[in-house]
């Protein structure tokens, strides 16, 4: 799992809303700061990132830490994770959290849901 989140943050870091869509999986949802949405199509999914993107470059994004709390299993091909993230701006840390339900589809992890809190 370590692995994932490493290629989730790399992509995050690259603010790459199309590398960061390719680690979900469809349909998928995600409740964040700004609503809590599904998405059934990829074009939905980049759509949304992008805009993450944007807003992430607008306040200073540098780069994110992350560290996995806990995990438990959901049979052979899910998992529950639990992760904290630190946001490194120009100016500031932010520091959240999410709980994230992943799938293994053909042997790769991928997100089916993203839930972001405080």
């Amino acid at each position: 799992m370590e692995e994932f989140f490493q290629k989730y943050s790399a992509a995050f870091d690259a603010l790459d809303a199309e590398s960061i869509a390719s680690l979900y999986r469809l349909p998928c949802s995600i409740a964040d700061i700004d609503v809590a949405q599904v998405f059934l199509e990829k074009s939905q999914l980049i759509t949304k990132l992008k805009a993450n993107c944007k807003a992430m470059r607008g306040f200073g994004y540098k780069n994110s830490e992350f560290r996995i709390r806990a995990q438990q299993e959901l049979g052979v091909d899910g998992t529950v994770v639990n992760v904290d993230w630190r946001i490194i701006t120009t100016s500031s840390n932010i520091d959240f959290h999410t709980l994230y339900i992943l799938h293994r589809i053909d042997h790769a992890w991928r997100i089916f849901n993203a839930n972001v809190y405080r």
